[in-house]
């Protein structure tokens, strides 16, 4: 099912094969969902046991920041504010990133966390697929990690991050973007 649903192994979901369980990160729950609507997957997920605070604890220790709560935050505004197709892409981003480089099961956080509405705008944005790119999840990520103003600047369309805005969004996030050398001081 993973695999017709479009995860990657080893990326998306793993075995271990030695305790009997299936190890699925966030974007390959979300591809499933996406692949197979008819499928109570919230019931399904609801007896699966996730520790949800031991990787959020972990990274905000290491960033010295409460890095989800203020993800969920800005998340939330964002979705609300961005034009449909933006937000799709949006959302595509700061999950799947996030899940694959920390650990973190953004989404039932979300789940948890978030007025019904905006879980229910989040799910509909997930089953679209994101055409046009927008670039302030990566303002966002940055900020939510610790990072000030400074760390963010734009430059027709384009994002300059300083050193330290790429350590970060390195730290808490991971997945295709285009870098250049003449970052933003």
């Amino acid at each position: 099912m993973l695999i017709e649903a479009g995860a990657q192994p080893g990326e998306d979901f793993s075995y271990d094969l030695s305790q009997g369980t299936c190890h699925i990160n966030e974007r390959g729950f979300i591809l499933l969902q996406n692949a197979f609507p008819d499928i109570d997957w919230h019931d399904i997920s609801s007896v699966i046991e996730r520790d949800l605070d031991g990787p959020v604890q972990t990274l905000n220790q290491q960033l010295g920041v409460d890095f989800v709560t203020a993800l969920l935050q800005r998340l939330q505004q964002r979705l609300e504010q961005l034009p449909t197709n933006e937000a799709a892409w949006y959302a595509h981003q700061v999950l799947g990133g996030v899940e694959q480089r920390t650990g973190i099961a953004l989404y039932q956080l979300i789940q948890q966390n978030l007025t019904a509405n905006t879980c229910q705008l989040l799910d509909q944005l997930l089953k679209l697929t994101p055409i046009t790119p927008c670039h302030v999840w990566i303002e966002d990520l940055v900020l939510a990690a610790g990072g000030s103003a400074e760390d963010i600047g734009y430059e027709g369309g384009d994002v300059l991050l300083s050193e330290a805005g790429v350590e970060l969004l390195s730290q808490v996030w991971t997945g295709e973007l285009e870098i250049q050398d003449d970052l933003a001081a």
